[in-house]
Protein backbone atom coordinates (compact mmCIF):
# COMPACT_ATOMS: atom_id res chain seq x y z
CA UNK A 1 0.00 0.00 0.00
CA UNK A 2 1.44 3.39 -1.04
CA UNK A 3 1.30 6.56 1.78
CA UNK A 4 0.87 9.57 0.29
CA UNK A 5 3.10 12.20 1.86
CA UNK A 6 3.08 15.91 1.80
CA UNK A 7 6.23 18.04 1.05
CA UNK A 8 6.72 20.80 3.31
CA UNK A 9 8.34 24.39 1.91
CA UNK A 10 11.56 25.40 3.54
CA UNK A 11 10.19 28.34 5.04
CA UNK A 12 7.38 26.20 6.43
CA UNK A 13 10.05 23.65 7.69
CA UNK A 14 12.13 26.52 9.57
CA UNK A 15 8.56 27.74 10.98
CA UNK A 16 8.15 24.07 12.90
CA UNK A 17 11.73 24.08 13.96
CA UNK A 18 11.47 27.75 15.84
CA UNK A 19 8.39 26.35 17.22
CA UNK A 20 10.01 23.59 19.31
CA UNK A 21 12.71 24.27 22.01
CA UNK A 22 14.01 20.76 22.28
CA UNK A 23 15.49 20.71 18.78
CA UNK A 24 19.39 20.80 18.53
CA UNK A 25 21.02 23.45 16.23
CA UNK A 26 24.30 22.97 15.33
CA UNK A 27 26.13 25.57 16.17
CA UNK A 28 27.38 27.12 12.57
CA UNK A 29 23.20 27.57 12.52
CA UNK A 30 23.19 31.25 13.82
CA UNK A 31 20.45 32.03 12.31
CA UNK A 32 18.32 28.91 14.14
CA UNK A 33 20.00 30.16 17.20
CA UNK A 34 19.08 33.56 16.99
CA UNK A 35 15.08 32.14 16.31
CA UNK A 36 15.36 30.16 19.40
CA UNK A 37 16.21 32.52 21.28
CA UNK A 38 13.81 35.09 20.04
CA UNK A 39 11.01 32.48 20.58
CA UNK A 40 12.38 31.93 24.45
CA UNK A 41 12.04 35.42 24.75
CA UNK A 42 8.88 35.93 23.66
CA UNK A 43 7.31 32.85 25.58
CA UNK A 44 9.09 35.28 29.05
CA UNK A 45 7.52 38.03 27.93
CA UNK A 46 4.00 36.58 27.47
CA UNK A 47 4.15 35.16 30.58
CA UNK A 48 4.71 38.23 32.18
CA UNK A 49 1.85 39.98 30.59
CA UNK A 50 -0.35 37.05 31.51
CA UNK A 51 1.00 37.68 35.17
CA UNK A 52 0.35 41.06 35.22
CA UNK A 53 -3.24 40.62 33.51
CA UNK A 54 -4.02 38.83 36.39
CA UNK A 55 -2.81 41.05 39.32
CA UNK A 56 -4.67 43.44 37.24
CA UNK A 57 -7.69 41.13 37.34
CA UNK A 58 -7.92 42.09 41.00
CA UNK A 59 -7.55 45.10 41.16
CA UNK A 60 -10.90 45.90 38.15
CA UNK A 61 -12.36 43.07 41.17
CA UNK A 62 -11.96 45.25 43.61
CA UNK A 63 -14.06 48.13 41.82
CA UNK A 64 -16.06 45.94 40.74
CA UNK A 65 -16.87 45.05 44.62
CA UNK A 66 -16.82 48.70 45.80
CA UNK A 67 -19.69 49.72 43.35
CA UNK A 68 -21.71 46.59 44.19
CA UNK A 69 -21.90 47.00 47.70
CA UNK A 70 -22.13 50.60 47.50
CA UNK A 71 -25.07 50.55 45.78
CA UNK A 72 -26.36 47.46 47.83
CA UNK A 73 -25.64 49.86 51.19
CA UNK A 74 -27.55 53.02 49.42
CA UNK A 75 -30.64 50.88 47.86
CA UNK A 76 -31.11 49.61 51.41
CA UNK A 77 -30.58 52.74 53.23
CA UNK A 78 -33.08 54.56 50.86
CA UNK A 79 -35.13 51.82 49.25
CA UNK A 80 -35.75 48.27 50.21
CA UNK A 81 -36.25 48.82 54.28
CA UNK A 82 -39.43 50.13 53.11
CA UNK A 83 -42.25 47.96 54.78
CA UNK A 84 -39.77 45.46 56.16
CA UNK A 85 -39.60 45.40 60.08
CA UNK A 86 -36.87 47.50 61.56
CA UNK A 87 -35.48 48.05 64.98
CA UNK A 88 -34.16 51.66 66.54
CA UNK A 89 -30.39 50.49 65.57
CA UNK A 90 -30.80 49.99 61.84
CA UNK A 91 -32.90 52.94 61.65
CA UNK A 92 -30.06 54.86 63.18
CA UNK A 93 -27.68 52.78 61.02
CA UNK A 94 -29.35 53.95 57.76
CA UNK A 95 -29.28 58.11 58.49
CA UNK A 96 -25.49 57.45 59.55
CA UNK A 97 -25.06 56.09 56.25
CA UNK A 98 -26.77 58.43 54.65
CA UNK A 99 -25.29 61.34 56.53
CA UNK A 100 -21.69 59.90 56.02
CA UNK A 101 -22.27 60.20 51.86
CA UNK A 102 -22.07 63.86 52.23
CA UNK A 103 -20.11 64.34 55.13
CA UNK A 104 -17.44 62.24 54.35
CA UNK A 105 -13.91 64.16 55.61
CA UNK A 106 -15.75 66.36 57.82
CA UNK A 107 -13.60 65.20 60.71
CA UNK A 108 -10.26 65.99 59.41
CA UNK A 109 -10.55 69.64 58.62
CA UNK A 110 -13.61 71.55 60.16
CA UNK A 111 -13.28 74.52 57.16
CA UNK A 112 -14.41 71.73 54.66
CA UNK A 113 -17.58 71.98 52.09
CA UNK A 114 -19.84 69.41 51.80
CA UNK A 115 -22.24 68.72 49.05
CA UNK A 116 -24.71 71.40 48.42
CA UNK A 117 -27.93 70.39 50.06
CA UNK A 118 -29.86 70.35 46.66
CA UNK A 119 -27.05 67.62 45.50
CA UNK A 120 -27.78 65.33 49.03
CA UNK A 121 -30.02 63.17 47.21
CA UNK A 122 -27.63 62.69 44.47
CA UNK A 123 -25.24 61.01 46.91
CA UNK A 124 -27.66 59.11 48.81
CA UNK A 125 -28.89 57.76 45.27
CA UNK A 126 -28.06 54.30 44.90
CA UNK A 127 -28.25 55.17 40.93
CA UNK A 128 -26.73 58.57 41.49
CA UNK A 129 -28.69 60.47 39.43
CA UNK A 130 -28.38 64.27 38.79
CA UNK A 131 -29.10 66.45 41.52
CA UNK A 132 -30.76 68.81 39.60
CA UNK A 133 -32.69 66.30 37.58
CA UNK A 134 -34.10 64.60 41.01
CA UNK A 135 -35.31 68.13 42.32
CA UNK A 136 -38.07 68.60 40.18
CA UNK A 137 -39.55 64.68 40.83
CA UNK A 138 -38.14 65.81 44.79
CA UNK A 139 -40.50 68.61 44.72
CA UNK A 140 -43.56 66.45 43.23
CA UNK A 141 -42.98 64.01 46.51
CA UNK A 142 -43.34 66.59 48.77
CA UNK A 143 -46.71 67.94 47.23
CA UNK A 144 -48.09 63.96 47.18
CA UNK A 145 -47.87 63.10 50.90
CA UNK A 146 -47.40 59.48 50.25
CA UNK A 147 -46.82 58.42 53.08
CA UNK A 148 -43.43 56.71 50.88
CA UNK A 149 -39.85 57.03 51.32
CA UNK A 150 -38.81 59.44 48.01
CA UNK A 151 -36.52 56.73 45.98
CA UNK A 152 -39.11 54.14 46.92
CA UNK A 153 -41.92 56.14 45.70
CA UNK A 154 -39.77 57.04 42.83
CA UNK A 155 -38.37 53.85 41.40
CA UNK A 156 -41.30 51.57 42.94
CA UNK A 157 -44.12 53.03 44.76
CA UNK A 158 -46.84 55.81 42.98
CA UNK A 159 -44.81 58.27 41.53
CA UNK A 160 -42.99 55.60 39.23
CA UNK A 161 -44.87 56.40 36.09
CA UNK A 162 -44.67 60.16 36.75
CA UNK A 163 -42.89 61.60 33.96
CA UNK A 164 -42.43 65.38 34.23
CA UNK A 165 -42.47 67.73 31.10
CA UNK A 166 -38.97 69.74 32.93
CA UNK A 167 -37.42 66.84 33.15
CA UNK A 168 -38.46 63.56 31.77
CA UNK A 169 -37.47 60.09 33.09
CA UNK A 170 -35.97 58.61 30.10
CA UNK A 171 -33.60 61.50 31.22
CA UNK A 172 -33.47 61.40 34.75
CA UNK A 173 -32.50 58.06 34.17
CA UNK A 174 -29.52 58.39 31.39
CA UNK A 175 -28.09 61.34 33.65
CA UNK A 176 -25.93 59.62 36.13
CA UNK A 177 -23.18 60.62 38.13
CA UNK A 178 -20.19 58.55 38.13
CA UNK A 179 -18.63 58.35 41.38
CA UNK A 180 -15.20 56.98 41.52
CA UNK A 181 -14.51 54.55 43.92
CA UNK A 182 -10.80 54.30 45.95
CA UNK A 183 -9.06 52.12 43.06
CA UNK A 184 -9.98 54.65 40.01
CA UNK A 185 -9.62 57.82 42.19
CA UNK A 186 -5.71 57.04 42.15
CA UNK A 187 -5.26 57.88 38.07
CA UNK A 188 -6.96 61.64 38.48
CA UNK A 189 -4.77 62.28 41.27
CA UNK A 190 -1.92 65.05 40.74
CA UNK A 191 0.28 66.89 42.53
CA UNK A 192 3.04 69.90 42.29
CA UNK A 193 6.53 69.30 41.57
CA UNK A 194 9.06 72.16 40.75
CA UNK A 195 5.62 74.43 39.96
CA UNK A 196 4.05 72.06 37.36
CA UNK A 197 0.90 70.15 37.89
CA UNK A 198 1.52 66.44 37.20
CA UNK A 199 -0.35 63.10 37.01
CA UNK A 200 0.80 60.93 39.83
CA UNK A 201 0.33 57.73 38.33
CA UNK A 202 1.27 58.55 34.82
CA UNK A 203 3.79 61.06 35.35
CA UNK A 204 2.35 63.27 33.13
CA UNK A 205 2.32 66.89 32.54
CA UNK A 206 -1.58 68.61 32.70
CA UNK A 207 -2.14 70.04 29.55
CA UNK A 208 -6.18 70.74 29.47
CA UNK A 209 -6.76 72.27 25.72
CA UNK A 210 -5.45 68.49 24.16
CA UNK A 211 -7.51 67.02 21.94
CA UNK A 212 -10.80 69.24 22.77
CA UNK A 213 -10.65 73.37 22.49
CA UNK A 214 -13.95 73.50 24.75
CA UNK A 215 -13.25 70.73 27.31
CA UNK A 216 -13.59 72.27 30.65
CA UNK A 217 -11.43 70.61 33.41
CA UNK A 218 -12.56 70.18 36.57
CA UNK A 219 -10.49 69.79 40.76
CA UNK A 220 -11.49 69.15 43.78
CA UNK A 221 -8.79 68.98 46.44
CA UNK A 222 -9.90 66.51 49.34
CA UNK A 223 -9.19 67.03 53.42
CA UNK A 224 -6.01 64.90 52.91
CA UNK A 225 -4.96 67.70 50.80
CA UNK A 226 -4.98 65.60 47.37
CA UNK A 227 -5.68 67.08 44.34
CA UNK A 228 -7.94 65.48 41.65
CA UNK A 229 -8.62 66.46 38.57
CA UNK A 230 -10.41 65.44 35.06
CA UNK A 231 -12.62 66.44 32.38
CA UNK A 232 -16.20 67.62 33.16
CA UNK A 233 -19.03 65.54 31.27
CA UNK A 234 -22.55 67.04 31.68
CA UNK A 235 -25.33 64.49 33.31
CA UNK A 236 -22.05 62.14 34.05
CA UNK A 237 -18.95 63.55 35.19
CA UNK A 238 -19.15 66.33 37.67
CA UNK A 239 -17.14 67.26 40.92
CA UNK A 240 -18.56 64.96 43.22
CA UNK A 241 -17.10 62.29 41.00
CA UNK A 242 -13.98 62.49 42.50
CA UNK A 243 -14.32 61.71 46.30
CA UNK A 244 -18.26 59.91 45.74
CA UNK A 245 -19.51 62.89 46.99
CA UNK A 246 -17.69 63.22 49.81
CA UNK A 247 -16.34 66.86 51.82
CA UNK A 248 -13.82 69.14 49.82
CA UNK A 249 -11.53 71.64 50.68
CA UNK A 250 -11.30 73.76 47.17
CA UNK A 251 -13.49 73.40 44.41
CA UNK A 252 -13.25 74.77 40.83
CA UNK A 253 -12.22 74.56 37.33
CA UNK A 254 -8.42 75.38 35.68
CA UNK A 255 -6.37 75.92 32.58
CA UNK A 256 -3.36 74.23 32.10
CA UNK A 257 -0.68 73.96 29.51
CA UNK A 258 2.13 71.65 29.56
CA UNK A 259 2.11 71.35 33.50
CA UNK A 260 1.74 75.11 33.97
CA UNK A 261 -1.24 76.33 35.36
CA UNK A 262 -2.83 79.45 33.54
CA UNK A 263 -6.23 80.12 34.84
CA UNK A 264 -8.78 79.11 37.58
CA UNK A 265 -12.00 79.68 38.82
CA UNK A 266 -13.74 78.37 42.40
CA UNK A 267 -17.40 77.57 39.95
CA UNK A 268 -18.73 74.42 41.74
CA UNK A 269 -22.55 73.68 41.49
CA UNK A 270 -21.90 70.82 43.75
CA UNK A 271 -19.91 72.40 46.54
CA UNK A 272 -20.79 76.47 45.64
CA UNK A 273 -17.12 77.01 46.59
CA UNK A 274 -16.59 80.63 48.32
CA UNK A 275 -13.16 82.64 48.24
CA UNK A 276 -11.77 81.72 51.28
CA UNK A 277 -11.72 78.02 50.04
CA UNK A 278 -10.24 79.92 46.68
CA UNK A 279 -7.54 81.22 48.81
CA UNK A 280 -6.53 78.33 50.70
CA UNK A 281 -6.37 76.17 47.25
CA UNK A 282 -3.87 79.54 46.14
CA UNK A 283 -1.96 79.36 49.47
CA UNK A 284 -1.45 75.53 48.85
CA UNK A 285 -0.32 75.68 44.85
CA UNK A 286 2.06 78.76 46.17
CA UNK A 287 4.24 76.69 49.01
CA UNK A 288 4.34 74.11 45.95
CA UNK A 289 6.20 76.75 44.09
CA UNK A 290 3.47 77.49 41.34
CA UNK A 291 3.72 81.23 40.21
CA UNK A 292 0.59 83.03 40.87
CA UNK A 293 1.41 86.06 39.09
CA UNK A 294 0.96 84.33 36.09
CA UNK A 295 -2.27 82.65 36.50
CA UNK A 296 -5.82 84.21 35.95
CA UNK A 297 -8.18 84.07 38.60
CA UNK A 298 -11.68 84.11 37.29
CA UNK A 299 -14.68 84.62 39.06
CA UNK A 300 -17.99 82.09 39.84
CA UNK A 301 -19.92 84.07 38.08
CA UNK A 302 -17.67 84.37 35.03
CA UNK A 303 -17.22 81.03 34.31
CA UNK A 304 -20.78 79.34 34.99
CA UNK A 305 -22.16 76.96 33.12
CA UNK A 306 -25.54 76.28 34.52
CA UNK A 307 -27.22 72.99 33.50
CA UNK A 308 -29.75 74.05 31.02
CA UNK A 309 -32.94 72.68 31.69
CA UNK A 310 -34.24 72.58 28.52
CA UNK A 311 -31.42 70.22 26.80
CA UNK A 312 -32.62 68.17 24.42
CA UNK A 313 -32.53 64.84 25.80
CA UNK A 314 -29.91 63.51 23.03
CA UNK A 315 -27.50 66.17 23.96
CA UNK A 316 -24.24 65.10 25.15
CA UNK A 317 -24.91 61.46 23.40
CA UNK A 318 -21.42 60.85 22.29
CA UNK A 319 -20.10 61.13 25.85
CA UNK A 320 -23.52 59.60 27.82
CA UNK A 321 -24.43 56.11 27.29
CA UNK A 322 -27.43 53.79 28.67
CA UNK A 323 -26.68 52.80 31.80
CA UNK A 324 -24.89 49.89 32.18
CA UNK A 325 -23.46 49.52 28.83
CA UNK A 326 -20.81 52.49 29.19
CA UNK A 327 -17.74 51.94 26.87
CA UNK A 328 -14.35 51.69 28.64
CA UNK A 329 -10.50 52.26 26.45
CA UNK A 330 -8.48 49.13 26.44
CA UNK A 331 -5.30 49.13 29.28
CA UNK A 332 -2.31 50.52 27.15
CA UNK A 333 0.55 47.81 28.38
CA UNK A 334 3.51 49.51 29.02
CA UNK A 335 2.45 53.05 27.74
CA UNK A 336 4.19 56.19 29.57
CA UNK A 337 1.60 58.55 28.45
CA UNK A 338 -2.23 58.84 30.04
CA UNK A 339 -4.55 57.27 27.47
CA UNK A 340 -7.48 59.83 25.96
CA UNK A 341 -10.86 59.63 25.75
CA UNK A 342 -12.10 56.34 23.59
CA UNK A 343 -15.64 57.28 22.01
CA UNK A 344 -16.88 53.82 21.56
CA UNK A 345 -19.35 52.78 19.03
CA UNK A 346 -22.83 52.41 21.40
CA UNK A 347 -23.36 49.11 19.51
CA UNK A 348 -20.88 46.88 20.08
CA UNK A 349 -20.78 44.60 22.65
CA UNK A 350 -17.32 44.40 23.24
CA UNK A 351 -16.07 45.40 27.09
CA UNK A 352 -12.70 46.73 27.63
CA UNK A 353 -11.42 47.91 30.91
CA UNK A 354 -9.57 51.15 31.29
CA UNK A 355 -7.73 52.90 34.61
CA UNK A 356 -7.34 56.47 32.31
CA UNK A 357 -8.37 59.70 32.94
CA UNK A 358 -11.31 60.25 30.79
CA UNK A 359 -13.95 60.88 33.23
CA UNK A 360 -16.86 60.12 31.08
CA UNK A 361 -15.93 56.02 31.24
CA UNK A 362 -18.12 54.07 33.46
CA UNK A 363 -17.16 50.55 34.36
CA UNK A 364 -20.48 48.27 33.87
CA UNK A 365 -22.64 47.56 36.88
CA UNK A 366 -22.59 43.72 37.91
CA UNK A 367 -25.55 42.23 39.64
CA UNK A 368 -24.25 40.15 42.16
CA UNK A 369 -26.61 37.83 44.09
CA UNK A 370 -27.36 39.01 47.72
CA UNK A 371 -25.98 35.89 49.62
CA UNK A 372 -22.71 36.07 47.38
CA UNK A 373 -22.14 39.75 48.97
CA UNK A 374 -23.42 38.75 52.38
CA UNK A 375 -20.72 35.32 52.18
CA UNK A 376 -17.71 37.55 51.42
CA UNK A 377 -19.02 40.16 54.40
CA UNK A 378 -18.87 37.55 56.71
CA UNK A 379 -16.08 35.83 55.83
CA UNK A 380 -14.14 39.31 56.79
CA UNK A 381 -15.28 38.50 60.23
CA UNK A 382 -13.71 35.21 61.25
CA UNK A 383 -10.00 34.63 61.35
CA UNK A 384 -9.89 32.92 58.30
CA UNK A 385 -10.75 35.09 55.43
CA UNK A 386 -10.29 34.42 51.44
CA UNK A 387 -7.81 37.19 51.10
CA UNK A 388 -5.03 34.65 52.50
CA UNK A 389 -3.11 37.89 53.17
CA UNK A 390 -1.39 35.88 56.02
CA UNK A 391 -0.01 33.27 52.79
CA UNK A 392 1.30 35.60 50.63
CA UNK A 393 4.69 36.24 50.13
CA UNK A 394 7.14 39.44 50.98
CA UNK A 395 7.64 39.84 47.59
CA UNK A 396 3.25 40.28 47.08
CA UNK A 397 2.66 41.52 50.39
CA UNK A 398 3.80 44.50 53.24
CA UNK A 399 3.38 45.71 56.18
CA UNK A 400 0.13 46.74 55.46
CA UNK A 401 -1.07 43.77 54.10
CA UNK A 402 -0.98 42.45 50.45
CA UNK A 403 -0.56 44.67 47.63
CA UNK A 404 -3.29 43.29 45.41
CA UNK A 405 -6.40 41.66 46.58
CA UNK A 406 -6.68 37.81 46.25
CA UNK A 407 -8.94 37.43 43.20
CA UNK A 408 -10.67 34.24 45.04
CA UNK A 409 -11.92 36.93 47.79
CA UNK A 410 -14.47 38.05 45.42
CA UNK A 411 -18.09 36.73 44.29
CA UNK A 412 -17.75 34.18 40.95
CA UNK A 413 -19.89 37.21 38.72
CA UNK A 414 -16.94 39.80 39.85
CA UNK A 415 -14.38 37.48 39.15
CA UNK A 416 -15.38 36.30 35.80
CA UNK A 417 -16.71 39.91 34.48
CA UNK A 418 -13.08 41.44 35.73
CA UNK A 419 -11.58 38.58 33.70
CA UNK A 420 -13.79 38.82 30.76
CA UNK A 421 -12.40 42.75 30.88
CA UNK A 422 -9.17 42.11 30.50
CA UNK A 423 -9.61 38.87 28.08
CA UNK A 424 -8.58 36.39 30.24
CA UNK A 425 -12.16 34.70 30.69
CA UNK A 426 -12.45 31.08 29.93
CA UNK A 427 -15.64 31.93 28.14
CA UNK A 428 -12.62 32.73 24.70
CA UNK A 429 -12.19 30.62 22.22
CA UNK A 430 -8.94 28.05 23.03
CA UNK A 431 -5.55 29.40 20.88
CA UNK A 432 -5.04 26.80 18.28
CA UNK A 433 -2.27 24.51 18.57
CA UNK A 434 0.78 25.46 16.57
CA UNK A 435 1.15 21.73 15.47
CA UNK A 436 -2.12 22.36 13.56
CA UNK A 437 -1.23 24.07 10.78
CA UNK A 438 -2.97 24.80 7.67
CA UNK A 439 -5.36 21.45 8.76
CA UNK A 440 -2.45 19.27 8.81
CA UNK A 441 -2.04 17.47 12.23
CA UNK A 442 1.67 17.32 12.57
CA UNK A 443 0.94 15.81 16.28
CA UNK A 444 0.05 12.39 14.41
CA UNK A 445 2.43 10.29 13.24
CA UNK A 446 1.91 7.84 9.65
Amino acid sequence: MEIQTHSLSPTFQFHLLSQSTDTYFPPNHSSLRHATAALKLQKVYRSYRTRRRLADSAVVAEELWWQAIEYVRLNHSTISFFNLPETAASRWSRVKLNAGKVGKGLSRDSKAQKLAFQHWIEAIDPRHRYGHNLQYYHKEWCKSDAGQPFFYWLDLGNGKNLDLEQCSRSKLQKDCIKYLGPQEREQYEYIVREGKIINKHYGDALHTNENCDDAKWIFVMSTSKKLYAGKKKKGLFHHSSFLAGGATLAAGRLEAEHGILKSISAYSGHYRPTDDTLDGFLSYLKENGVKLEQVELRKPNEDSDIYEDNNNISEGAETVESIGKLHLAEISEGATNAPSLVKGNPQSETVTYARTLSGGLQSPKTVVPKTAILQRINSKKGSKSYQLGHRLSLKWSTGAGPRIGCIADYPTELRTQALEMLHLSPKLPPTPSYRQLGGLDLSSTS
